[in-house]
């Protein structure tokens, strides 16, 4: 899979909405990607006790404390609809994923294991989906929208480097590499006899998923990858600690 760079290119994802670093938007101003994590603060409703805190990212939100004039709180946290992305919640400013314009063209290794990358993703996604349906709970419905954005991010680097992207035109489920295929078959199978193996299970794919994605970092000197990785790693820790709250 021979890989084209092209320094100024902008050949983002239409999906996810991440773009280059240093291409012009409308207006000439310049588009970035927003990241899917975010930490937000929620406000809460008046009283003497303060505002009531609302963690966002990939945890629940937590109500605010009761005021000392006896007026409750209520952090805003995922429950309510706002302007968070990895969660529902009303929040403020969050961080930026700039995905730098590509600096060289990829070896062949890098660019196998960025394709694999972008079925992880969807694997996770696809798996989350399926073990919230059985098993409704919150996290498995904001981190499986967690690792769309983050499939995005890796279709947005195959289309930078002109490679194909193999999760186009797929069946949820369903994969063309047979070593993710036997994971999904596996982690199904486990996460549908109950709730607590299904938690087990997100807490095992995104073990695995950080200590693939910081391989691909120490294989690769792509700007562009390594920024993206790292990215998605801080992600597969935020959603690791969700899960392993059990």
């Amino acid at each position: 899979m021979a890989a084209v760079a092209a320094a100024g290119a902008v050949a983002a994802a239409a999906a996810g909405g991440y773009a280059l670093a240093g291409t012009d938007g409308p207006a000439g101003d310049t588009r970035v990607a927003m990241v899917a994590a975010q930490e937000q603060q929620g406000h809460g409703a008046p009283g003497e006790g303060g505002p009531g805190q609302g963690r966002q990212g990939d945890e629940p939100g937590r109500q605010g404390q009761p005021g000392q004039q006896g007026h409750r709180q209520q952090g805003q946290g995922h429950d309510q609809q706002g302007q968070g992305h990895d969660q529902q919640g009303q929040g403020g400013q969050g961080h930026q994923l700039e995905i730098p314009a590509p600096a060289g063209t990829l070896s062949a290794k890098e660019a196998e294991t960025l394709s694999m990358m972008r079925e992880e993703e969807r694997l996770a996604h696809d798996l989350y989906v399926a073990l919230g349906e059985a098993w409704p709970d919150r996290r498995f419905e904001n981190i499986s929208a967690a690792e769309t954005r983050h499939g995005d991010a890796t279709a947005t680097l195959l289309a930078n480097h002109d490679l194909p992207d193999p999760s186009v035109g797929s069946t949820p489920g369903e994969y063309a590499y047979p070593e993710l295929q036997e994971l999904y078959d596996g982690w199904l199978a486990r996460g549908l006899t109950s709730k607590s193996e299904a938690l087990a299970v997100g807490a095992e794919l995104e073990r695995r998923d950080i200590a693939d994605l910081e391989a691909a970092m120490e294989a690769t000197t792509q700007p562009d990858l390594d920024a993206v990785y790292d990215h998605l790693r801080v992600g597969s820790e935020r959603h690791l600690r969700a899960f392993e709250r059990g």
